[in-house]
């Protein structure tokens, strides 16, 4: 039948996405413990190209498919594999936000399926994705398995705008590939041991409070998060707040919420992040709020808009190591965050818009 098939490669869109829906719902419903029929047919279709041989790997094809959650222990081992500090939960709550986000380069090793690259696209709404993780098992690269992967998370991000943090050595290839054409902000992500400096801040200005986050106040933080993060994230909010060793602090002045910053443990340590706020001041208080709540001498991630000298400055203050910069890029046109000002750190340095 795949190679009918592929005698056929005109489909049609509309078949197309009648036949992935289709497949999807039998390979969960089904659930086999080796390669689904559907799911090669359906890669086949969804890339208009047959599967591709590796030129050194005699009668092993490469998949492209979506990966189940049992699967993500897969994606984990890569990035720690790049030395990349991605947290388990993190990984998890993505997957609930989008089950068909994470797509694997299966092939076949002494006769048992293994997944060698990764990529995630994570569909935020009918008009964003969010594109990370592009890894490829460095005895793979340069053997096309990284340009499908691209490929299909085209595929999966269907018409929307599709956002990615590149490096900032692959900024030019991005563009001229015409994947990514839109150029937006720079951000630093710095990681390490956490001194806090005893002159950071403990307290807010005068008129504002902080408290810690009790689930109360969620739908005003929802608003607030919003406002910022321009992209409605209610269910993303939700998991980050609700990660496991997770702390959330809420600044309120005259019962209005002016901010609010999140910690939560990673790979390595604990990420930073989000943290919104009207000011330099809430914010520094909110860092040391946060900082406080970690065990001493904890490994962090806080990533800083380059844009704000108050985090960057502060990062150094804390002695925190500048890891790598990256370039936020789109495959459309840019979004434009209005409030970027609040932002002093971002959610991290992969998921979410800011």
């Amino acid at each position: 039948m795949l190679m009918q098939i592929r005698l056929f490669p005109q489909v049609s869109s509309a078949f197309v996405s009648a036949f992935a829906q289709m497949s999807s719902v039998f390979n969960r419903c089904f659930q086999r413990s080796t390669r689904p029929w559907l799911s090669v047919i359906t890669s086949y279709l969804l890339c208009n190209k047959p599967i591709k041989k590796l030129p050194d790997m005699t009668n092993r094809g490469v998949l492209i498919r979506p990966l189940k959650k049992s699967e993500l222990i897969n994606v984990k081992q890569l990035a720690q594999a790049e030395n990349w500090n991605v947290g388990e939960a993190e990984v998890d709550l993505m997957w609930e936000l989008d089950p068909d986000g994470f797509l694997g380069a299966e092939i076949m090793v002494d006769s048992s399926p293994r997944i060698v690259g990764c990529a995630s696209c994570v569909n935020l709404n009918d008009s964003y994705s969010c594109g990370d993780l592009f890894i490829v098992e460095k005895p793979y690269r340069r053997q096309g398995i990284g340009k499908s992967l691209k490929e299909a998370i085209f595929v999966q991000a269907g018409s929307r705008n599709v956002s990615i943090n590149s490096v900032c050595s692959d900024v030019e290839s991005n563009v001229k590939s015409g994947n990514f054409p839109t150029i937006s902000f720079s951000m630093k992500v710095f990681e390490g041991c956490l001194v806090t400096p005893a002159d950071l801040a403990l307290h807010a200005p005068t008129d504002v409070v902080i408290t810690p986050y009790t689930g109360d106040e969620f739908e005003e933080l929802y608003v607030y998060d919003t406002e910022v993060h321009v992209i409605p994230r209610r269910q993303m909010l939700q998991g980050i707040i609700g990660t496991k060793d997770a702390h959330t602090f809420v600044a309120r002045k005259e019962n209005s919420i002016v901010g609010f910053g999140v910690s939560y443990s990673i790979g390595k340590g604990y990420n930073v992040g989000p943290v919104f706020a009207d000011s330099s001041q809430i914010a520094q208080a909110l860092f040391r709020r946060l900082f406080d709540c970690l065990p001493k001498g904890s490994n962090i991630e806080l990533t800083a808009p380059e844009d704000n000298t108050f985090s960057v400055q502060m990062a150094k203050r804390c002695q925190l190591n500048l890891s790598f910069d990256m370039i936020r890029m789109y495959s459309k046109e840019a979004i434009d965050f209005k409030a970027m000002n609040k932002v002093f750190s971002l959610t991290n340095s992969g998921f979410g818009m800011v």
